[in-house]
C-alpha cells in the first residue's frame, strides 16, 4: 500500500463524517468509517440476494446476486470517500479529531472531493492491492474498460446528493494536502485497505473488462444512484444510527452496522419482504363474492407470462374493466417475481384521486395477509398514509449542514420525503401522476431516487391516450428506460390510434435491442404484448356485452342555441352536463344559465381555478347529485358546467350532454359519462355538439371566428374539422364497432387529402410538433451514457423544465383570507393539509396580475411559510385586497 504502516490504520478513525452543532448538550460527531459503514449496511439489505430488485439487477447483469450485492456495497462504502479531505474536516473542531491547514479551504462539496481523491488513487489502488484486485495483465481495450466501469461504479456513489459530480479543474493539494503522502491520503487509504479486506470482493474480472456488460451497468446505474441516495439517508438517520466517537476495527463494528441497518429499514418500512400471493380469481379481491371476468379480463387471466420486461397494451371502451384487468396482470407478475410494488400513472391530479379511491383495499389482495404494504397517494391533498409519512421522517436531531447550499443527508431526506407525491414513489403501491414518473428522466435533483423506485414496479400508465406530443415524448423515453433496466409496465388506453401503439412497441423493442416490427391488427378490443422476442401479441378481445353503446350526435351552431337545450332538459326533469373548453367560457356558460334556472341552486360549476378545498367541496356535490349511488330526486333538473376535468376525473353520468367541439377521442370520453349507468328508462342518449357551421371547403378561421377559445385550446383546426367529418358521416359514435374508424378518420389521414384551406395550418401543426419532439429530447437525460458527468444543469423540484409543454409555465398560488382580527390566514385554515387546500394553480401570466403583499400582511405570510413547508416555492394571494380578480367558492377564480 502507498506509505500505509501496520500502525497507521487507526488514524482513519480521526476524521469525522457526520457531526451535530453545539447545544444545550453539546457538540457531538461521528466517525467516517463507521458512517460509511452504517450507509454500507442499509444497502447491504437493501440488496438481500432474494429481493426481487436484486434479483433483477443480478439477471440484467449477469452476475450471481451475492456476488454482485459484495461488488455495489463494496463501492458504496466509498461514497463519503470525499469527506478525508482536510478542507472538510476543518469545518469541525472537536476532541481528538484531525486539526484543520490553513492551506486547505472547503470550497467545493465532498462528493466532488471523493471524485477528485478517487481519480488520483484508484487505479494505484487497484494496481498495488489495496482494493483486493487481483494481479492479471490487461491488453489496451481491457484497461479502458476497467477504467470505465469504475468511472460508472465511483460515479453511482459519489453522486449520492442527488446528481453526478466530476472532478473538472480541481487540484488534490488545495484539498488533501500537499502530496500523496499526507495524512489524509494515508487516512483514506488505510480505510479503503481495510473496508476491501473485510469486504472481501470476489471481483468479476471478466465481466468488468467487457464493453457489453459495460453498456448494461450505464443503463442500470440511474437505478443504483437510487439506491445509494436512499441509502446514505437512512444510515444518516440518528435514530437509528447513534453518533460513535471511540474508534474500533472496522471488522468489529460491522455486525453492529448491519443490525442498526436492519432495525432501521424494518421500522421505515423498507425492510420487510412481502410475499406475494398467487392470482385466483377476481372472487379473492371481493371476499368471495362470485364475480364474473369481461372479456379483457379473462385475456389478461389466460395470457401466458414471459421472463424478463414486457410491455402489455390494453385498449377497450369505458366500462371494460381495465383498470381490474391491469391489476390482474400486475398480481401475476408480482408473483413470478418480476417486480415488487406498483405505480399507477395517471393524467392528472384528479384522475389520481378517483385511482386511488377506486382501489382502495385491493392492493392488499395481492400479498400474503401478514404484509403491509404502503400504498400512497402521490399529493398532499387527501387521503395520505400518515404512517407512512411519519415512519420515514421522524423526528432526529439536526445534522450539521456542510456549507450553505450543502444540506446534509438528513436535511435533504426530510425535506424529499415531507412532499408526499415524490415519497409515493418509495411505496410499494402508489398512485400518482405520471409527471411524478417523468419527473426520473429528466435532470431533476434526486431523479435517480424516482427511477429507484420504479425500478421495484410494475408501472401501470392510465389513458395514454391523454398526452400531447412533447410528454408521449418523455413517457417514450420513461418506457424505454424502465424496459432496460428489467421492468414491466401496462398502457391503458380507450382510443389510441395505430401511429401511436406503433411508437410505443417499437420504442420498448428498441431499448431491448429488438427488430421494430411493424403491427397489423386493426380490430378492437385489442390486447397487445412486447418483449425483446422477434415477435408481438396482437390479440382481439371481445367487448363486453354492457358496455357496447351506441350515441346519436347533433349539432348545435350557437351557444344560445346550447343554453336552450339545457333550460329544455331541465323543464322535462333531466339532469345536464354542458362541456366547455376553456375556463372562461364554462362561467360564462354557468352564469346565462344560472339565471334561467328555475332552482339556481341545482346549477353547479367545476373547472380547474378554484382552489382545492373548495374544489373538493364541489366534486363531493356533484358525485351526490350524478354519481353512481346519486337518487332521482337529487338528478332531477340538475346541471353541471365543466370543464374537461369532468370527464378525467368524476364517476358520474347525466340524461342529457353537451359538448363544445373537441378532438375525436375526447368526445368518445365524455360521452362515456351520458347515461353511464342504469337507471330505467330514459330516452336513447344523444351527445350535442357545439360547432362552426359544417363547411366542405373551411377556411382557416373556420374555428376560431366560431369557437375562439376552442381554437386556443385545441390549435390544429385539421383535427377538430375531420372529428366534425367522421361524426357526421357514421351519425354518431358506436363502439366498440366504430372505435378504429373514428381515430383513424381523424388521426391517420394524410395532408394532402385535407381540404386546402387547411393543409396550411396542418403543417404548422406539424412543425410545431417537430419542435415540442425536438424540446423533449433536448431536455431528456442521456440515460444510455450512465450516471456520469456533470456537463449540464441540474434542477431543483420546484423548478419547472416541465413534464407538459404549454405556451407558459404555472405558478402554485396560496388563497389567503383575513380574519376577524385583521390578520390574513389560510383559505382552508382549520383543515387538515390546510396548505395544499388552499391552493390553485394559474398560467405565469395569470399570477402577475395578482398583487403583491406588503407590510403586515408580508410578514403574516412569511410566518405562514415557515409553518408549513407545502407553501414553499408558492405565491400568496388576498383576494380582499385585490381590485382586478376576484375570487368566488362558487365561481372560482375571475381573472376579468
Amino acid at each position: 500500500m502507498i506509505g500505509i504502516h501496520a500502525t497507521d490504520w487507526p488514524s482513519c478513525f480521526l476524521y469525522w463524517g457526520k457531526a451535530r452543532p453545539a447545544s444545550a448538550e453539546g457538540a457531538a460527531y461521528h466517525l467516517l468509517p463507521f458512517h460509511s459503514l452504517d450507509v454500507a449496511a442499509v444497502g447491504w439489505h437493501l440488496l438481500a440476494p432474494e429481493r426481487p430488485l436484486a434479483l433483477l439487477l443480478a439477471r440484467r447483469l449477469d452476475l450471481p446476486p451475492t456476488v454482485l450485492r459484495s461488488l455495489l456495497v463494496f463501492f458504496l462504502g466509498l461514497h463519503d470517500l470525499g469527506k478525508f479531505a482536510r478542507a472538510f474536516q476543518g469545518q469541525v473542531s472537536m476532541g481528538a479529531l484531525v486539526p484543520p491547514l490553513a492551506s486547505c479551504r472547503y470550497t467545493e462539496r465532498h462528493d466532488r472531493l471523493g471524485a477528485l481523491l478517487w481519480s488520483e488513487a484508484g487505479i494505484p489502488w487497484l494496481r498495488d492491492g489495496t482494493l483486493g484486485f487481483p494481479k492479471q495483465s490487461f491488453n489496451g481495450d481491457q484497461r479502458n474498460t476497467l477504467s470505465a466501469v469504475l468511472g460508472v461504479l465511483t460515479s453511482v456513489v459519489f453522486g449520492h446528493h442527488g446528481k453526478p459530480v466530476a472532478r473538472n479543474g480541481l487540484r488534490m493539494q488545495s484539498f488533501f494536502g500537499a502530496d500523496q503522502h499526507a495524512d489524509d491520503h494515508r487516512a483514506a487509504s488505510a480505510f479503503v485497505a481495510e473496508w476491501a479486506a473485510l469486504m472481501a470482493v470476489p471481483w468479476p474480472v471478466e465481466q468488468l473488462t467487457s464493453p457489453q456488460w459495460t453498456a448494461s451497468l450505464r443503463g442500470l446505474s440511474w437505478t443504483l444512484a437510487g439506491w445509494a441516495v436512499l441509502s446514505d439517508w437512512l444510515g444518516s438517520n440518528q435514530t437509528y444510527f447513534e453518533y460513535v466517537a471511540e474508534p474500533e476495527p472496522l471488522k468489529a463494528y460491522w455486525p453492529v452496522a448491519l443490525e442498526k441497518a436492519e432495525q432501521a429499514l424494518s421500522a421505515t418500512g423498507f425492510g420487510h419482504a412481502l410475499e406475494p400471493r398467487p392470482y385466483t380469481g377476481l372472487s379473492a379481491w371481493f371476499n368471495g363474492k362470485a364475480v364474473t371476468p369481461t372479456p379483457l379480463q379473462s385475456a389478461v387471466e389466460a395470457l401466458e407470462l414471459r421472463a424478463g420486461p414486457q410491455l402489455f397494451i390494453l385498449e377497450d371502451v369505458t366500462g371494460a374493466g381495465k383498470t381490474e384487468a391491469a391489476c390482474i396482470l400486475a398480481q401475476r407478475l408480482l408473483y413470478a417475481g418480476e417486480a415488487e410494488g406498483l405505480y399507477f400513472a395517471l393524467p392528472t391530479m384528479a384522475t389520481s384521486n378517483a385511482m386511488y379511491s377506486r382501489l382502495g383495499a385491493m392492493h392488499r389482495r395481492f400479498y400474503a395477509e401478514e404484509g403491509e404494504p404502503s400504498f400512497v397517494l402521490a399529493h398532499g391533498a387527501r387521503d395520505l398514509n400518515e404512517d407512512f409519512a411519519r415512519s420515514l421522517v421522524g423526528d432526529q436531531p439536526g445534522d450539521w449542514n456542510y456549507q450553505a447550499g450543502e444540506a446534509s443527508a438528513s436535511a435533504q431526506c426530510n425535506h424529499w420525503l415531507t412532499d408526499s407525491r415524490k415519497k409515493a414513489l418509495l411505496a410499494d403501491v402508489a398512485v400518482g401522476t405520471i409527471d411524478q414518473a417523468l419527473m426520473g428522466v429528466l435532470p431533476f435533483r434526486h431523479q435517480s431516487l424516482r427511477l429507484y423506485g420504479l425500478a421495484r414496479k410494475v408501472l401501470i400508465v392510465d389513458e395514454v391516450h391523454a398526452y400531447d406530443v412533447y410528454t408521449r415524448s418523455l413517457l417514450v423515453a420513461l418506457l424505454a428506460h424502465h424496459a432496460r433496466q428489467g421492468g414491466s409496465a401496462i398502457l391503458l388506453t380507450a382510443t389510441l390510434p395505430l401511429g401511436q401503439r406503433q411508437a410505443l412497441v417499437n420504442g420498448w423493442r428498441q431499448a431491448l435491442n429488438a427488430a421494430p416490427i411493424s403491427l397489423q391488427e386493426t380490430k378492437f378490443p385489442l390486447l397487445t404484448r412486447t418483449g425483446g422476442d422477434p415477435s408481438v401479441l396482437e390479440q382481439p378481445v371481445e367487448a363486453r356485452p354492457a358496455s357496447r353503446r351506441s350515441v346519436a350526435v347533433d349539432w348545435l351552431e350557437h351557444e344560445d342555441q346550447a343554453v336552450e337545450a339545457v333550460i329544455n332538459a331541465v323543464s322535462e326533469g333531466r339532469s345536464v352536463a354542458w362541456v366547455r373548453n376553456t375556463v372562461d367560457d364554462a362561467i360564462r356558460a354557468y352564469q346565462t344559465v344560472r339565471e334561467r334556472h328555475p332552482e339556481p341552486d341545482r346549477c353547479v360549476l367545476f373547472h380547474s381555478r378554484f382552489a382545492m378545498a373548495d374544489r373538493q367541496e364541489i366534486e363531493s356535490r356533484v358525485l351526490s347529485a350524478l354519481g353512481k349511488e346519486s337518487e332521482p330526486a337529487a338528478r332531477r333538473g340538475q346541471v353541471l358546467i365543466a370543464t374537461q376535468v369532468f370527464q378525467e376525473s368524476l364517476d358520474c353520468d347525466v340524461d342529457v350532454m353537451i359538448s363544445d367541439l373537441a378532438p375525436v377521442d375526447l368526445l368518445i370520453q365524455r360521452a362515456g359519462r351520458l347515461q353511464r349507468h342504469a337507471r330505467g328508462e330514459r330516452p336513447p342518449p344523444r351527445l350535442w355538439v357545439l360547432a362552426p357551421p359544417w363547411d366542405e371547403r373551411p377556411g382557416v378561421s373556420w374555428l376560431r371566428d366560431a369557437l375562439p377559445g376552442t381554437s386556443f385550446v385545441y390549435p390544429d383546426v385539421a383535427i377538430s374539422w375531420l372529428t366534425q367529418k367522421v361524426l357526421r358521416e357514421r351519425g354518431g359514435i358506436h363502439l366498440p364497432k366504430d372505435a378504429r374508424a373514428l381515430l383513424e378518420g381523424v388521426y391517420g389521414v394524410s395532408e394532402e387529402t385535407l381540404p386546402e384551406g387547411l393543409r396550411d395550418t396542418r403543417l404548422q401543426q406539424e412543425g410545431e410538433d417537430q419542435g415540442r419532439i425536438a424540446m423533449a429530447r433536448y431536455n431528456l437525460l442521456d440515460l444510455a451514457a450512465g450516471y456520469v458527468g456533470d456537463d449540464q444543469p441540474w434542477l431543483d423540484d420546484h423548478q419547472e423544465i416541465g413534464t407538459r409543454l404549454s405556451d407558459e409555465p404555472t405558478v402554485n398560488v396560496v388563497l389567503l383570507k383575513r380574519e376577524a382580527k385583521g390578520g390574513i390566514v389560510l383559505w382552508a385554515q382549520g383543515e387538515q393539509h390546510a396548505a395544499m387546500l388552499s391552493q390553485l394553480r394559474l398560467r405565469e401570466s395569470q399570477a402577475r396580475k395578482l398583487p403583491e403583499l406588503a407590510g403586515p400582511d408580508l410578514a403574516a405570510w412569511e410566518e405562514l411559510q415557515g409553518r408549513y413547508k407545502a407553501l414553499k416555492y408558492t405565491q400568496p394571494w388576498l383576494p380582499e385586497a385585490d381590485a382586478a380578480v376576484r375570487y368566488d367558492p362558487a365561481l372560482g377564480c375571475l381573472l376579468g
